[in-house]
């Protein structure tokens, strides 16, 4: 089954990013299953950028270690990559790197007789890599006018020319071939969640940018999907949509974890004040500034835990970008159907990584909620204390209180304490319904290749299930956390996750009174299938 990784290096402002995401779009559209894994630090320019390209046969939800082929931009991030490669190297001809084979393109050169600056070196790397991997120039040039319109000419020029030099000075090493006419579409997680919220009935999103959540907001507010607002700082932004919630409109904040910190107190407010706002968490390296650029999973007590008081809280984390899609329509739906926050738990892996993704929009509802919205003589009952826990919504022009103290059925502040206990355990009897409706709702995915299981949650998966069905694990990928659902485990139990002290096998061993191994990792990067694999079979 032909599978092939290609990774593309050089510094911010060489459009690493870009090539990554046109490479991947010409592979998508020769058929093939695609994955682009982006890699940058925080830099405008200079530094180490990388776009590791991979497409197979087969359905992947990953990149791999070893590279079939390598672009190097830039001749100081060769070594970076050296020990990955495993195929053939194209470079700019400005420099030399000592590999064989390498293929040595005048990319700069080609780029300055088109009287363009360097960025348009990518364009000629494309170019060269079409001839010596055959692929065809003319999708290529599809694929930049799809991307670029009018601008797209200089790109195909540039490319062309590179195409042609390395037909006269290079061999051609392999013959990528179409399998079907692919669509050429690639989607971003951040996308993925975007879109999600979008067909679920979001209207307003609020966000001050913070990576890796930024690349959300800009979708929302470049597509104009929904009114999209970056207020002051995050503060600002949730409060935005708790008041955009209490006016009945569905709305959602996004961040990472320093931002999340500020919002802590005001989703205690959504709490006490059953306010539905769901809150995309958007995880990188911590504690504090970390590695802003670089992805983690080490919020995740936090999340589960993110305000004083207790109150009902949703918290799930999707596995692919589809599952993000779907998953982060349902937070938005659940948030609003139990009238409390919600958290969508993701990372910098999967929010902006691309990946071949379809969405079955029929699959995700917009649920309407009964909301009272008519004039009326004297405060409504916000809070009627019901059966179930959940009152009828109401919103302006009806008298509406919304409250941060405890109070009453209207929304009066109180301290008598028959009131506050009752009032309390109304809001805490959410929490059954809401594990009731997450049992429905495929809380796990479960994949049965054998009696030992590996647990993973997030981005994990896609790399998760390759290692584990070459080796024979069975494979658990979480997705709600919170309530924490888990499946029957009959083996041993290994859990993989982005943290130094295995957050989720923590809680596991817990649920399930034994003790979980764990294959761990802190670094910032993501984990590939040869890796998992390797540790696997270090523990057989």
């Amino acid at each position: 089954m032909f599978d092939f990784n290609v990774c593309i290096a050089g510094a911010a402002g060489d459009g690493v990013k870009e090539a990554g995401e046109i490479l991947a779009k010409l592979l998508s559209n020769m058929g093939y299953r695609v994955f682009v894994y982006q890699e940058y630090e925080s830099l405008i320019r200079g530094g180490h950028n990388a776009s590791v390209v991979r497409c197979s046969e087969k359905e992947i939800h990953s990149h791999r270690y070893y590279y079939d082929a390598m672009i190097c931009l830039e001749d100081y991030v060769f070594e970076i990559h050296r020990k990955r490669l495993r195929g053939f190297l194209i470079h700019d001809s400005e420099f030399e790197c000592d590999f064989e084979p390498s293929f040595s393109v005048p990319m700069l050169e080609i780029v300055k007789e088109a009287g363009m600056p360097n960025l348009y070196r990518n364009a000629a790397a494309l170019g060269a890599l079409c001839y010596i991997a055959g692929l065809d120039v003319g999708d290529l040039a599809k694929i930049f006018v799809a991307e670029y319109g009018d601008k797209a000419e200089t790109d195909t020029e540039i490319a062309s020319k590179a195409y042609e030099y390395a037909k006269e000075n290079c061999r051609r090493v392999l013959t990528v071939l179409r399998i079907s006419e692919g669509d050429g579409k690639v989607v971003s997680g951040s996308e993925a969640i975007a879109l999600g919220m979008v067909r679920a009935g979001l209207k307003c999103y609020y966000a001050y940018p913070m990576t890796p959540a930024s690349s959300i907001l800009h979708c929302l507010a470049k597509k104009k999907f929904a009114l999209a607002v970056q207020p002051e700082n995050e503060i600002a932004a949730i409060m935005m949509a708790i008041g955009s919630a209490f006016a009945g409109k569905k709305s959602a904040v996004g961040t990472s974890g320093g931002g999340f910190a500020l919002m802590t107190e005001s989703v205690s407010l959504a709490g006490m004040a059953e306010v539905p706002v769901l809150i995309v968490l958007a995880q990188r390296s911590g504690p504090s500034t970390g590695m802003a650029t670089f992805t983690a999973q080490e919020d995740l007590h936090f999340a589960l835990n993110p305000a004083h008081g207790e109150f009902p809280l949703i918290v799930a984390s999707p596995l692919t970008a589809s599952d993000a899609f779907s998953l982060s329509a349902t937070l938005l739906n659940m948030a609003w159907q139990f009238q409390t926050p919600a958290i969508l738990l993701t990372e910098k892996h999967l929010t902006e990584s691309y990946e071949s993704a379809e969405f079955d929009e029929n699959e995700v509802k917009v649920n309407e909620l009964d909301i009272f919205d008519s004039e009326t003589d004297g405060i409504f009952p916000r809070y009627e204390i019901t059966e179930n826990g959940i009152s009828r919504y109401a919103v302006p022009p009806a008298i509406v209180k919304a409250n941060s103290n405890e109070h009453d059925e209207f929304g009066i502040t109180t301290d008598d304490a028959e009131m506050a206990t009752r009032m309390y355990a109304k809001r805490m009897r959410k929490e059954d319904l809401i594990r009731a409706e997450a049992e429905k709702l495929e809380p796990y995915v479960c994949i049965r290749n054998g009696s030992d299981t590996v647990v993973t949650w997030g981005s994990n998966y896609g790399a998760v299930v390759e290692a584990a069905e070459e080796l024979g694990y069975s494979v658990a990928g979480i997705r709600f956390l919170r309530p924490l659902i888990l499946p029957e485990f009959k083996g041993e139990v290994v859990c993989v996750e982005c943290n130094y002290r295995g957050l989720l096998a923590g809680m596991v061993e817990k649920e399930i009174g034994k003790k979980v191994s764990r294959i761990l990792r802190w670094d910032g990067r993501p984990f590939t299938p040869e890796e998992i694999r390797e540790a696997l079979s270090k523990g057989r």
